[in-house]
């Protein structure tokens, strides 16, 4: 069992520092990058930077800090497979686009490629939310997206995680304010739908509050300049929460690996 340390902000830190929310990729490279580990877990974080997305009003989604350097700390800790998005994507939005739609979605046609090795059977997908979200109760920290009928992610996995992460954050800190919640189930859309409804993958969309991944904010994050009742303006959540929600992935991702034992 990994028992994480303080240590672990600083190493988040680092993590994130290579991740480069408005800026565009080199020519010729995507704006994602994804590790190979042959593990039956993948890591996603496909809003580690800005993204076009073009849906109604929103032009842009802006980068959900620390989604990214979450995912490449948990996939080097417990040897997981990752992709992410490190570069700002300027054609498509990894979690709205279709694999098809428009100019198509190269997130998830590598993530496609990626479940065709045969090696993945999980993805966990990292997601930020706002402070205010109107979509999560005022007590709420984590919300955890399995689909209208709860079907992407199994019961009992879905129930563990829940309990892995009240155990270190807090009872009802994934308590909804109301039964449906955050579905993140239209399909072909969402990366948990895709994976689960396209790819036949167990999946789970995990949309964490500031306050359990915001390790330092950045000068370059969008939120920085924000005003403070929205929720910018610089911000450092407290050290114990960050290290209470990796503790929780960490442990998850022991308990899905030792299932495949």
């Amino acid at each position: 069992m990994t028992i994480l340390t303080d240590h672990i902000i600083e190493q988040l830190i680092q993590a994130e520092a290579g991740v480069h929310y408005d800026e565009p990729p080199p020519p010729g490279l995507y704006p994602f990058i994804f590790l190979d580990r042959n593990s039956p877990i993948l890591l996603s974080a496909p809003h580690g930077c800005r993204t076009f997305r073009d849906r109604g009003d929103e032009k842009w989604h802006e980068e959900d800090e620390y989604t990214a350097g979450m995912a490449f700390l948990l996939s080097e800790l417990c040897n997981t497979s990752v992709i992410a998005t490190i570069w700002r994507t300027d054609d498509s939005d990894p979690n709205d686009t279709k694999e098809n739609e428009k100019n198509g979605s190269p997130y998830k046609q590598a993530l496609r490629d990626l479940k065709a090795q045969g090696e993945i059977r999980w993805v966990i997908d990292l997601h930020g939310a706002g402070v205010n979200s109107s979509r999560m109760a005022e007590t709420q920290r984590v919300d955890l997206g399995t689909g209208k009928v709860g079907s992407s992610l199994p019961v009992d996995n879905l129930t563990t995680l829940r309990q892995y992460i009240e155990k270190y954050i807090g009872v009802g800190t994934t308590d909804r304010k109301d039964q449906e919640g955050w579905t993140a189930s239209t399909k072909g859309r969402s990366i948990t739908a895709f994976a689960h409804q396209t790819l036949g993958l167990h999946s789970v969309q995990i949309e964490m509050k500031p306050c359990v991944r915001i390790a330092r904010r950045r000068t370059d994050a969008s939120m920085y300049g924000k005003a403070l009742a929205a929720g910018g303006c610089p911000y450092s959540a407290p050290g114990h929460l960050i290290l209470a929600m990796m503790q929780a992935l960490v442990d998850f991702i022991e308990y899905l690996k030792a299932g495949e034992e």
